[in-house]
């Protein structure tokens, strides 16, 4: 890959996340988003590194943990997702129903 084609896929990655309408996607399509951002610049800052005499694989290998990071960034809103917190309307008492005798049963 030449130096122009490395600087024009980078800039790609670039057009390509912000082209996306992310305030309007949803999280699942954000997190791809940033995902797909990540592991393609990586790989172009990979050709990048080999043109200029270094070693591109130390950023293939480094490609998958960077893109682990997006999901470290989404966790909490993830979490949110799987376990929306109780509704408003909802109340839920921190005692039961029942008297003690009741729940624990009468003293022998």
């Amino acid at each position: 890959m030449s130096m122009p084609r490395i600087r024009s896929n980078l800039h790609g990655h670039v057009e390509e996340l912000f082209s996306a309408d992310l305030l309007r996607s949803s999280d699942a399509e954000n997190q791809a988003a940033l995902k797909t951002f990540l592991s393609s610049t990586y790989s172009s800052l990979a050709s990048l590194a080999w043109h200029l005499g270094a070693d591109g694989d130390v950023f293939q290998r480094e490609a998958v943990p960077a893109s682990g990071i997006t999901d470290d960034a989404f966790f909490e809103l993830t979490r949110e997702h799987q376990f929306p917190p109780a509704r408003a309307d909802r109340t839920q008492s921190s005692h039961g129903t029942h008297n003690h005798r009741q729940q624990f049963g009468g003293s022998l």
